[in-house]
């Protein structure tokens, strides 16, 4: 590895560490996520939700910080446009510098896997409660709703009791 190469590579390890850095808080985020949906706070799921938003938006720049340096790195190392991937320099540098690269690359894997089946978790939580409530609120229509009743000429009569009366008041 030469000078700039491993110039490049320190700065590869800061972006990696901020990466999973910032990926540990969304994990943290979305794992206390499920908490919230189920607490039924509306100002901490909206915060929460900023915090998220503030995580990705850190995130897509770390990588394209990340993705920079690689490509600085292929260009000092030679490596062709198939070998840009962090296994691959793990391999070109071999021994410490690729064990480090190696585990950075677990680490991030295993994190983004976690991530993704939270919100996967809390995903299908949001829709059970939206198909309850969905089905509650067309309940209390159909309660509320007038109902239609025929004479026996065929003929449209009025409906008992008034829309949104729920219980008579007649004993």
């Amino acid at each position: 590895m030469n000078t700039n190469s491993v110039a490049h590579y320190n700065e590869l390890i800061k972006a990696l560490e901020g990466l999973v850095k910032v990926y540990s808080g969304l994990l943290k985020t979305v794992m206390q996520e499920k908490e919230i949906l189920i607490s039924t706070e509306l100002d901490d799921l909206i915060e929460n939700n900023k915090t998220k938003e503030a995580m990705l938006i850190q995130i897509k720049k770390l990588e394209t910080a990340r993705a920079q340096i690689v490509e600085s790195i292929a260009k000092e190392e030679k490596l062709p446009e198939d070998q840009r991937r962090l296994l691959d320099l793990s391999i070109h540098f071999g021994g410490p510098h690729g064990d480090k690269l190696r585990n950075y690359h677990s680490v991030l894997e295993l994190l983004i896997k976690r991530v993704k089946e939270f919100n996967m978790k809390n995903e299908a939580l949001v829709h059970s409660a939206l198909s309850r409530i969905t089905g509650t609120m067309d309940a209390i229509r159909d309660t509320l709703k007038e109902k239609s009743t025929y004479q026996q000429k065929g003929a449209m009569a009025d409906a008992p009791a008034p829309s949104g009366q729920l219980v008579s008041r007649e004993a």
